[in-house]
């Protein structure tokens, strides 16, 4: 192998591993930006839904 082979090998996979980490670590803000727009719509729904006189709501 020349230098400039093992020079464009080390490059290409300097750029795979940052590009990887960018995109695990986009994929790990997105899931828990997700998360948390979840589980404040189900707050939102659970205060708007009424309960029986037991205090149960319907799915119960």
């Amino acid at each position: 192998m020349t230098i400039y082979t093992s020079l464009k090998t080390a490059m290409r996979l300097v750029i795979y591993l940052v590009l990887g980490g960018l995109v695990l670590f986009v994929r790990r803000h997105n899931r828990k930006k997700s998360r948390h727009e979840m589980d404040e719509q189900t707050k939102k729904f659970v205060a708007k839904t009424k309960t029986d006189e037991n205090g149960k709501y319907p799915w119960e």
